[in-house]
């Protein structure tokens, strides 16, 4: 067979492979990530636990690097410390292997059952998480039709005199095979994808064992680098586990192959054909990484706390957004909790512009001012990262709960971009024109000034702790807040006119100012209390339901005791 068909065979095959593990991948996310999160989270009590609940997680991603990635998010949260993180990656290691063992069965006569079944699921499908069943169940499908069509196209490689001299070639340079497999994972961002390919070459006689076993090695490697470069930009907490899982396997990987002609052999003497040996070997290779290293995280976390630390720029790293993870986009919660952290870290660094604000106001310090005019490059660059973020996100179909997720915090980053412009756009202005026409307030209007900045910045950070919280109460209180805060501001504007009246000090220039000031307070408030509405609104829908749904149940009840 021409060369050029078979690797043309090959490469369609690798590709519906990778496309089917991605719909496998996609689908469970977006059907049952919400509770895979919970699972992980819940499972990081102690190194066992967490070890295991990689382990399932990553059998139902069917990703390590998806699992690496929601641990990443958790660690970038402060509640995963880089030990605990590191016992879920070692879990998510051996979890793909186990994945790779049921995979390389022959399950060739379920791929047109899938495939059928998840067709008609997909298509008839009324709810998302059933269309995401339907995408489970093709993606099965397709990832064992890409098997059967692997094995097929490698089976001429077999008779290919040049193939086999390559190949050969490579059995006296393990080195470079290692780093050959973890290239192809690497460029595939899939270790179970390089794994089974690598089955595939090897059933048909494509590759020599020992061959195999390097680049079973190298794919263990190059498995760790995606999970690396997805999180590079990222906080320090979120690149420490993927940095510890690196070590460990490339520990592992020193270890072993200077004694690979001595594993073969004891592998082998486990008996199955040349299949089970290398999906052994895998899958032995990551339980016994796991046996050591699970006594070791400790030493191995604290080892990546020396080695990643904060980075001198990082008060610049800072003013940019830093966690809109494109890869993460495959997982909507991840995804939303990617853009929740940069809109909180935008809303911090507002937090600070206002207190910038505040001390130029009572300083009348100029360059604070310039540089707070700097400053408004620094908001549009985040509300414009979220809302790009987070529309590329809605253009796969959301479940309603992360579609309302995600309508929420585009609105909050939408309405901190709107009170950037009225701090750094109006009122800086407003400040400068008081340098300018050397503007002096009164003392009252001064108290009041400054009594109206602590209150809205302590309804700011109510504001903050709402959008992490979504409670009811707090959507509440932040509410009533709000009222206070504009009947404060009403009460300012009143005493201030009824001192213009009586002429206690207080010019036209100064009075025009400090009015224009506390219009744009009142803006801001209300700017930063909106998003409370929907969910006081909601908790307040789902109790009359309530209500209506028990009424119901006892008019019923009434109707068969009295009939």
């Amino acid at each position: 067979m021409d060369a050029t068909f078979v690797l043309i065979n090959l490469l369609g095959g690798v590709a519906l492979l990778l496309w089917g593990l991605r719909m496998v991948n996609t689908g469970v996310t977006r059907a049952f990530g919400r509770e895979l999160a919970q699972v992980l989270n819940f499972s990081l009590r102690n190194r066992f636990n967490a070890f295991a609940g990689g382990l399932g997680v990553t059998m139902l991603l069917q990703s390590s690097t998806a699992t690496a990635l929601l641990t990443a998010s958790f660690a970038g949260k402060g509640l995963v410390t880089a030990a605990a993180g590191l016992a879920v990656m070692l879990g998510a290691d051996v979890g793909t292997t186990l994945v790779a063992q049921v995979l390389t069965f022959d399950l060739s006569w379920l791929a047109p059952v899938l495939l059928f079944v998840g067709f008609v699921r997909h298509t008839s499908a009324k709810t998302t998480r059933a269309k995401n069943l339907g995408r489970i169940s093709l993606g099965l499908g397709m990832m064992l039709t890409a098997l059967k069509l692997l094995v097929m196209a490698s089976e001429p490689i077999r008779d290919s005199s040049v193939a086999q001299f390559l190949f050969s070639s490579l059995s006296d340079e393990p080195v470079l095979t290692v780093v050959l497999g973890a290239l192809l994972t690497f460029v595939a961002h899939s270790s179970l994808a390089t794994v089974l390919f690598i089955v595939s070459l090897a059933t048909s006689g494509g590759i020599p064992l020992d061959v195999a076993f390097a680049m079973i090695l190298g794919a263990n490697l190059g498995g760790a680098l995606p999970p690396i470069l997805a999180t590079m930009n990222g906080d320090v907490a979120s690149r420490r586990p993927p940095f510890g899982n690196l070590i460990c396997r490339l520990t592992a990987v020193i270890l072993v192959l200077p004694f690979l002609d001595v594993v073969i052999p004891e592998v082998a003497a486990l008996g199955g054909d040349t299949t089970r040996q290398i999906v052994n070997f895998h899958t032995f290779l990551n339980l016994g990484l796991a046996a050591v290293f699970i006594f070791l995280i400790g030493p191995v976390g604290r080892l990546t706390e020396k080695l990643i630390t904060e980075k001198a720029d990082a008060s610049q790293a800072a003013q940019r957004p830093m966690h809109l993870d494109r890869a993460a986009l495959e997982s909507p919660q991840l995804a939303l909790a990617n853009a929740l952290r940069d809109t909180l870290r935008m809303g911090d660094i507002l937090e600070g512009l206002f207190r910038d604000f505040k001390g130029a106001f009572e300083t009348g310090d100029k360059l604070k001012l310039q540089q707070l005019k700097e400053a408004d490059e620094i908001i549009l660059d985040f509300n414009a990262g979220v809302k790009s973020y987070l529309t590329e996100l809605g253009r796969e179909p959301l479940d309603d709960e992360d579609e309302r997720r995600s309508t929420e915090i585009l609105t909050f980053a939408s309405n901190m971009e709107n009170v950037g412009n009225i701090l750094l756009l109006s009122m800086v202005e407003m400040l400068e024109r008081n340098g300018q026409q050397a503007v002096n307030y009164s003392k009252d209007d001064i108290a009041d000034h400054n009594a109206l900045f602590e209150q809205l910045l302590e309804n700011m950070k109510l504001a903050f702790n709402l959008l992490i919280s979504r409670r009811s109460t707090e959507a509440l209180n932040l509410i009533q807040r709000k009222q206070a805060f504009r009947d404060q501001e009403q009460q300012a504007v009143q005493r201030h006119l009824q001192r213009l009246r009586e002429n206690k000090g207080v010019d036209d220039a100064s009075s025009a100012l400090h009015l224009g000031l506390l219009s744009d307070l009142r803006r801001i408030n209300s700017l930063i209390t909106e998003f409370a509405y929907p969910i006081a609104a909601k908790k307040k829908r789902e109790k009359s339901e309530k209500v209506k749904k028990e009424s119901g149940k006892s008019a019923k009840t009434e109707f068969k005791e009295q009939h």
